[in-house]
């Protein structure tokens, strides 16, 4: 009997040991199925956050190259007008000498009209 009462008492104290034990697993599953749950939430935030900022690289990417194809646009308008001016500043004096000849021109005619015009007007008195 007091084997028995000893065999008692051990599968009591193995009952107890295994109750707990199973008890300490439910913890840890419980903790670890949270912990697991908060990582999904996350990633799928994550996964979210990493769709928007693709969509923000894409759209930054062609507002470069946007930006680029316009730089070179401007640059070869640029160059265009720079050479444009060169040959302007070339013929500079040229231009100026013709415009000092034309407005010499200019009062001549006005001379001559002026002229013309006092002829005319003695003209009609007579007539």
């Amino acid at each position: 009997m007091e084997e028995s009462l000893k065999e008692l008492a051990d599968r009591a104290a193995k009952a107890m040991q295994d109750k707990n034990c199973l008890a300490e697993k439910e913890s840890f599953k419980l903790t670890t199925t949270h912990k697991l749950d908060r990582n999904l939430i996350r990633y799928k935030e994550v996964e979210s956050e990493v769709a928007v900022l693709h969509v923000q690289v894409e759209e930054a990417q062609k507002k470069r190259e946007n930006m680029l194809a316009e730089r070179k646009e401007i640059f070869k308008s640029s160059r265009k007008m720079k050479m444009e001016l060169e040959a302007l500043e070339k013929h500079w004096a040229e231009y100026e000498v013709n415009a000092k000849v034309a407005e010499e021109e200019e009062n001549i005619v006005e001379a001559e009209w002026g002229r013309i015009k006092d002829f005319i007007s003695s003209i009609k008195g007579k007539i």
